[in-house]
C-alpha cells in the first residue's frame, strides 16, 4: 500500500509536467500501472521477441492498450468494476458481427490476467476519422459516407438470435434509424489514409441495440458533422431502397 501512495506522488509530480492533456493522461496511465508485468505477461503469450511496442489510453480512460509488433493489441483493464461484463460483451457481440459485416472486424481472444480479463486483437492498420485531415475528408467525403452507410445499414437491420438477450426489454424489431449500432463513428472507424479504404471498425464494448438517430447529428465540428450529413442521405436511401 505504501509503495503505491509513492508511485501515485512521483505520477502526479511527473505529469504537472506535461502540458498536453492526451500525453498526460497515457503517461498517468503507463506510470500507475504495473507496466513491466504487462510486458511480461504479452511476451509469454506471443512466445517471441517484442521489436516494437506502443502504449495508450482507450476511450474513457478505462484501458491501457499495448500495441506490439504492429500484428497484436492488447487491452489492460485499468478500471475494475464492470471490465470483465464489458469484455465478455465485446466478445459475444464480435463474433456474431464479424460474419456480416462489410467491414472487417478484428476478432477478439479474451485472456486471463490474474484473475482479470485481457483482450487480444489482432493490429489492422489505419488512422481514425477525426485523426483525417479537414482537407482529406472534405476531398472523399462521398467515398467515405458510402462506407459508413453500408456499415450502419448491414449491421442496424439485423436481429440475431444469440444477441437478443442484450437488447432492453421494450426493444421492436429493426427499423429505420432503429437497431444495433455504436455511436463513436470518428474515432472507431479505421481508415487508410492513402485510399480512403475504411479499414476496420473497433470497439464493440459499447454496442447497443436502440434509436440511433443522435449518431448522425452528435458531431458538431466541420468537416465530420458534414460527412455524417452524407452518411444520414446514404443511408436512408439504402434503407429505403431495400423497402421497394
Amino acid at each position: 500500500m505504501e509503495s503505491s501512495k509513492i508511485r501515485r506522488f512521483f505520477t502526479n509530480i511527473i505529469c504537472a509536467l506535461v502540458y498536453n492533456k492526451h500525453r498526460r493522461k497515457t503517461l498517468r496511465a503507463v506510470l500507475n500501472s504495473p507496466t513491466i508485468r504487462h510486458i511480461k505477461f504479452i511476451k509469454k503469450d506471443l512466445k517471441q521477441p517484442l521489436r516494437r511496442v506502443k502504449m495508450f489510453v482507450g476511450q474513457q480512460t478505462r484501458n491501457l492498450i499495448i500495441g506490439v509488433n504492429d500484428e497484436y493489441i492488447y487491452k489492460f483493464p485499468l478500471r475494475r468494476d464492470n471490465s470483465r461484463e464489458l469484455a465478455l460483451r465485446e466478445k459475444r457481440v464480435v463474433d456474431v458481427f464479424h460474419a456480416v459485416s462489410p467491414i472487417p472486424i478484428p476478432g477478439v481472444e479474451l485472456l486471463d490476467y490474474d484473475g482479470h480479463i485481457v483482450r487480444k486483437y489482432e493490429f489492422i492498420r489505419g488512422c481514425t476519422l477525426r485523426q483525417l485531415s479537414t482537407e482529406d475528408v472534405l476531398a472523399n467525403i462521398d467515398t467515405l459516407a458510402r462506407q459508413i452507410a453500408v456499415f450502419i445499414h448491414e449491421i442496424a437491420r439485423r436481429d440475431p438470435a444469440q444477441l437478443r438477450d442484450l437488447k432492453p426489454a421494450d426493444a421492436g424489431a429493426p427499423g429505420f434509424m432503429y437497431g444495433w449500432f455504436q455511436g463513436d463513428i470518428c474515432d472507431n472507424f479505421l481508415v487508410n489514409p492513402e485510399t480512403m479504404e475504411i479499414t476496420t471498425f473497433i470497439d464493440w464494448e459499447d454496442n447497443m441495440y436502440g434509436d440511433f438517430s443522435y449518431v448522425f447529428s452528435a458531431e458538431q465540428r466541420t468537416p465530420r458533422r458534414e460527412l455524417m450529413n452524407v452518411v444520414h442521405r446514404e443511408y436512408k436511401r439504402l434503407y429505403y431502397g431495400d423497402k421497394n
